[in-house]
């Protein structure tokens, strides 16, 4: 399939390329990739283009990214299109549903994550856990002991992956409203950086800030999400030691590498310079002595 769609982006006109680069750079990388994008295109104009075999690599990695994508969106418009029961909160009565004018911030929020809540609804419904709606928060909630996270819930876009809630109507209310912002952390970052900044940036973010110092869960809302206070400095151990060092020596790296290429760049320009290594003695092919 890479194959394909490689040849099909080829045989395609450079105007309808920049076209489907730029939409598919958004869908991937949001405001970030278009950016990166722009950037990548004006480097490699018409002329300097870059080796084959990494272009044929590029895209396979996006054919892959839009497999994903469509298969999420696909998958979340199946699931919206039919009837999924409502969420019971404790004791048996229904949550509250939700009342007032129409939302379009939540519209909004529903559909920057509409791929990525289908992936999680995919996962959710392949692996068992029973999948509900609920409308106080008109989100989904999949109740599965064997979540990626294990004993604590995780937002995938517009679902809830937890193992069960064992708390009262009221606390469970306020938990609602937590990882309600969640998904609106979601939705602002796969704008500015596609679906995978949220989940990348929160858990870099838990890496160095672990707990109740992370700052997501912070401006979720600590109490709500039940989170003990316990500071907010970051926690510098030997892994986060050992990380920093990492990325110190990558970045040295690819700084010494760029400035080889531009020596390189510039010993082969003046290699190929008109008259380079010509006598300077010389005049009409003969020397002055002559």
């Amino acid at each position: 399939m890479p194959a394909v769609f490689y040849g099909v982006v080829m045989a395609l006109s450079r105007r309808a390329q920049v076209a489907l680069g730029a939409g598919i750079a958004v869908l991937l990388g949001g405001i970030a990739g278009l950016a990166l994008w722009s950037w990548w295109s004006w480097r490699h104009r018409p002329g300097r283009e870059p080796a084959v075999r990494f272009r044929r690599v590029g895209a396979a990695v996006v054919a892959a990214g839009l497999v994903i994508i469509a298969v999420g969106a696909v998958w979340r418009t199946t699931v919206a299109v039919e009837h999924t029961p409502a969420c019971a909160p404790p004791g048996g009565a229904q949550a509250a549903t939700r009342s007032g004018p129409f939302d379009l911030s939540l519209v909004a929020q529903q559909a920057a994550t509409w791929p990525e809540t289908g992936i999680g609804l995919l996962y959710a419904q392949a692996s068992g856990a029973h999948v509900c709606l609920s409308h106080a928060a008109d989100y989904y909630v999949a109740v599965h002991a064997h979540n990626p996270a294990g004993a604590r819930a995780m937002n995938l876009g517009d679902i809830l992956l937890t193992p069960g809630f064992n708390i009262s109507k009221d606390q469970l209310r306020t938990l609602i409203g937590h990882e309600a912002r969640h998904r609106a952390q979601w939705a602002v970052l796969t704008v500015l950086g596609g679906p995978l900044a949220f989940p990348a940036a929160y858990g870099v973010d838990d890496f160095f800030f672990p707990g109740s110092r992370n700052h997501f869960e912070r401006l979720a809302g600590l109490e709500a999400g039940g989170y003990a206070h316990v500071g907010t400095g970051p926690v510098l151990g030997p892994a986060q030691f050992a990380a920093l060092g990492f990325l110190a020596a990558v970045i040295v790296g690819a700084l010494l590498a760029a400035r080889h290429r531009r020596a390189s760049r510039g010993s082969r320009t003046g290699a190929n310079t008109p008259d380079a290594g010509t006598d300077r003695r010389m005049t009409g092919g003969l020397t002055r002595d002559e």
